[in-house]
């Protein structure tokens, strides 16, 4: 009886880890979309945002959620934040 309710005990518990698991995969983001300047935006909130820490132009990626609660994760060009200034 003890081994039966400790089997049936882990079984949930992992069935609970499972769905919770599966709930954050439907939210996160499974693309990453390049940005183009018809790209249509619907930012509600920035989850992410890129790490500028670099001189130069070079591909960066922010995700953020639509008003729709989806997470998207997009690919863009940005400027850097880490050039100095030799002048």
């Amino acid at each position: 009886m003890k081994t039966s309710l400790k089997s049936t005990l882990i079984a949930l518990s992992l069935l609970a880890l499972s769905g919770a698991a599966s709930a954050a995969d439907e939210h996160s983001s499974k693309t990453v979309e390049d940005y183009t300047y018809a790209t249509k935006l619907d930012i509600a909130k920035v989850v992410a945002g890129p790490n500028l820490d670099f001189c130069g132009i070079q591909p960066v990626q922010m995700t953020y959620q639509d008003h729709s609660g989806n997470t998207h994760t997009l690919r863009f060009e940005e400027f850097g934040s880490g050039c100095n200034n030799m002048g």
